[in-house]
Formats: C-alpha cells, sequence, structure tokens
C-alpha cells in the first residue's frame, strides 16, 4: 500500500511540473515528419522502428541531449540564452541528416540480409551475408561516434549547472 501511494504523489508531482514547465521549442513535428518518411516501412520482424535512434550501436542508455535541451517539457527551465538555443538548434540541423542518412543506409543492409535469409526458405549460407554484417557494424560504429561528438558539444554549450539539471531530464528519454 506504502509503494501505490509513494507511486501516486510520484505520478502526481510528474503532471503538475509538467503541465507549469515548457519547453524551449516546440517539438518538430516536421522533422519527426521528414524522419519517418525516410525512413520507410518498418522491417517485417519490427512491431515498431525508432528512427534514426534504433540503428545507433548503443541505441539505448546514451541521452539524445538536443532533443531533451530544447524539446522535453521542463526545458524552459534551463534558462538557455537565445545564443544557446541557436547553438543548438544549428548542430541539429547540421547533424541529422548525415546521422538519418547512414542509419537509413544501415537499415537497407539489415533489410538486404533479411530478404536474403529469413524471408525465403532457400536463402544461402549465413557466411553470404557477413560481409554485409560487418559493414553494418562499421556503420553503427560511426553513428554512436557522431552521437558521442554531439554530447560533448552540447556541454561545450551549456553551464555545469544547466547540464546537471538536464541529465535529470534524461531519466525517461522522451526525444
Amino acid at each position: 500500500m506504502k509503494t501505490i501511494k509513494s507511486l501516486l504523489l510520484i505520478t502526481t508531482l510528474t503532471f503538475a511540473t509538467s503541465a507549469i514547465a515548457k519547453s524551449v521549442l516546440p517539438p518538430p513535428v516536421q522533422d519527426f515528419v521528414k524522419l519517418e518518411k525516410m525512413a520507410g516501412d518498418a522491417g517485417p520482424f519490427m512491431a515498431k522502428e525508432n528512427f534514426p535512434k534504433g540503428y545507433f550501436l548503443i541505441s539505448q542508455n546514451l541521452p539524445f541531449l538536443i532533443g531533451l535541451a530544447l524539446y522535453h517539457p521542463a526545458s524552459s527551465e534551463l534558462e538557455l540564452s537565445q545564443k544557446q538555443i541557436d547553438d543548438l538548434v544549428k548542430y541539429k540541423n547540421s547533424a541529422t541528416p548525415t546521422l538519418a542518412k547512414l542509419a537509413l543506409k544501415i537499415k537497407t543492409l539489415e533489410l538486404e540480409i533479411v530478404s536474403g535469409i529469413a524471408l525465403k526458405y532457400e536463402g544461402g549460407k549465413a557466411s553470404d551475408y557477413f560481409a554485409k554484417v560487418d559493414e553494418i557494424a562499421k556503420l553503427k560504429i560511426d553513428l554512436t561516434k557522431a552521437h558521442l561528438k554531439c554530447i560533448v558539444h552540447v556541454k561545450k554549450i551549456l553551464t555545469k549547472e544547466q547540464y546537471e539539471e538536464l541529465l535529470d531530464y534524461g531519466v525517461i528519454n522522451m526525444f
């Protein structure tokens, strides 16, 4: 019973905070639509795709800090300067197309493997696909290195205090 009361209190406080706070910028719906269109249909064995984030080598445990800094419901509490906002937006706009193209190349290679070996009974030997697997691994490494550079770039733009507060938003990565 105590756990349920604690959970209700946390949930209530979360909703109250979200209702009061606001994001620095509205979520970039048009960017999401472009990425969704670029990604196309999800693979035949994928219930839901998270494009391009799902194609990073470390796809779930690294925060996507620019999205948190600009679009998290409480990001206005960071009190970013206009220069900081402009720098974050500029970096996002320059990096996203390149990262999305890498993710699309990974997805294409993955679907070639799926199509060649998993979607039909006859499909050759596993070793016929090893070169593509190696290429996917290399591309995922490149994509993740770019993500690490992005994290460092955000650290340079934000103050230590802003960064520490931003990390609190990453508990549930919304963007």
